[in-house]
């Protein structure tokens, strides 16, 4: 971080470090009130309760402020916004399902991540949605998965900015959205 921190404390004016184009990020009041109103009805739909609007509002400035999408980067993301459920330091360790969908076996999450990772680093082979259909159906994560999705999702898409944030198509038909 270093010379790059800025801060403003006036006016509750958030300021982040190092966007995703290596701009600051400079948000105004109404664009937090964009972003928290984005939070939490990607919270509502999850189901994850009111705290998990704050973890999720903190989740996408840390990940503003790393500006690069790594293995590490999303287990902190998984962490900062389920930190009872899941770790900093490593994929899930259980198995989980969703519904009646079982995940893959949590022995075999280390790998279909890595080839994720791989996968989506070939830039333009891979569109958001199916980069957001991918990280869902592996459920690297106990809990959090849709919310570090729904970051990862505009954060392919180019819609990170308040202003353009988009919630990621409801590809199982959830009829909560």
């Amino acid at each position: 971080m270093g010379d790059d921190y800025r801060s403003n404390n006036g006016g509750g004016v958030y300021v982040l470090t190092e966007g995703k184009e290596g701009d600051i990020m400079n948000l105004t009041p109404a664009q937090v009130e964009k972003l928290v109103k984005w939070a939490a009805q990607e919270c509502e739909w999850q189901m994850s309760g009111e705290q998990s609007v704050a973890r999720l509002v903190e989740a996408y400035f840390y990940l503003a402020e790393v500006g690069i999408v790594t293995a590490s980067t999303i287990i902190e993301l998984g962490f900062i916004v389920e930190p009872s459920l899941n770790t900093p330091s490593h994929w899930r360790t259980v198995n989980v399902r969703v519904g009646m969908s079982v995940k893959p076996k949590w022995e075999n999450v280390q790998r279909l991540m890595e080839i994720w990772l791989e996968d989506i680093s070939d830039s333009g082979a891979y569109s958001p949605t199916e980069m957001f259909e991918d990280f869902e159906e592996i459920h690297p994560f106990r809990d959090g998965n849709g919310r570090v999705g729904a970051l990862l999702f505009n954060w392919w898409s180019d819609t990170y900015a308040p202003d353009d944030l988009q919630f990621p198509p409801n590809l199982w038909n959830d009829p909560r959205r």
